[in-house]
């Protein structure tokens, strides 16, 4: 919990471009990754080749989710268009919900 309340202090909030650390003790608190010199750290070209394959498996995955999300409105927007009707076209109506209709008896009737 400790080190949730430090990274908590140390990031810049929005609403004051600064950080809670500033604005209640006037300095920010030094992380360890703050300290860490990044030409002393040394990556192992396996672990560097597995991110490469990461990448481009998430830009796959990316890539295969818009086309999906456009196939599937293309096809929505096909099935829900608005018919395009003029007056004096014949049209074939199903009267099978019709018949569910429940009706109000005299007595039931609200007026």
């Amino acid at each position: 919990m400790h080190a949730l309340k430090v990274a908590y202090k140390a990031s810049i909030h929005a609403s004051t471009n600064q950080t809670p650390a500033i604005l209640e003790k006037g300095w920010n608190p030094r992380l360890t990754q703050d300290s860490s010199r990044k030409e002393l750290v040394e990556i192992h070209p396996t672990a560097s080749s597995f991110k490469g394959v990461l990448e481009k498996a998430r830009n796959n995955a990316v890539r295969c989710m818009e086309y999906s999300f456009a196939y599937a409105k293309e096809k929505w927007d096909k099935a829900h268009a608005t018919p395009d009707l003029k007056v004096g076209y014949f049209l074939l109506l199903s009267t099978t919900n019709f018949n569910n209709i429940k009706r109000f008896k005299k007595s039931q009737r609200l007026l």
